[in-house]
């Protein structure tokens, strides 16, 4: 399985268990059932039925304390995730703009909190190379 792929699993699949536990649940749920019905649309069903499964178990997990078993079901998503990405690469773009777009047009005070970001970059020769995990700002004097 290619690296990059799984890692972006990983971190989708971090994001939308995260998703899940906010006001934008219904949004996420809708971006996830559309891109599997377009991928593989016989288990689109199944998958409507396993986000409402996952979003009692996460509240449930929330209201105990049980970070564990937050971290069980977003590992579950991202398996889940990795198998649909392996079938179909361009997937992995269409759930990032649309989880982006989610986020996006959640208010400031209900943006999902994210623990941690992975970023990785390249570079060669003479190049630079800039990240963050959200704003950023660069003044070149």
């Amino acid at each position: 399985m290619d690296a990059e792929l799984t890692t972006f699993a990983q971190t989708a699949g971090t994001a939308l268990v995260a998703l899940i536990a906010t006001d934008a649940y219904q949004r996420a749920k809708q971006a996830v059932v559309e891109l599997w019905r377009r991928v593989r649309p016989a288990e689109t069903t199944a998958v409507s039925d396993q986000m409402e499964e996952t979003r009692s178990a996460l509240m449930q997990a929330q209201a105990q304390g049980d970070e564990e078993r937050e971290r069980e079901l977003a590992a579950w998503w991202q398996e889940r995730l990795t198998m649909l990405f392996a079938a179909d690469p361009s997937a992995i773009g269409t759930l990032h703009q649309a989880l982006a777009d989610v986020v996006a047009d959640e208010p400031h005070h209900d943006r999902t909190r994210i623990d941690s970001i992975r970023i990785t970059a390249k570079a060669r020769d003479s190049a630079r190379v800039f990240q963050a995990g959200r704003d950023q700002h660069i003044v070149d004097r």
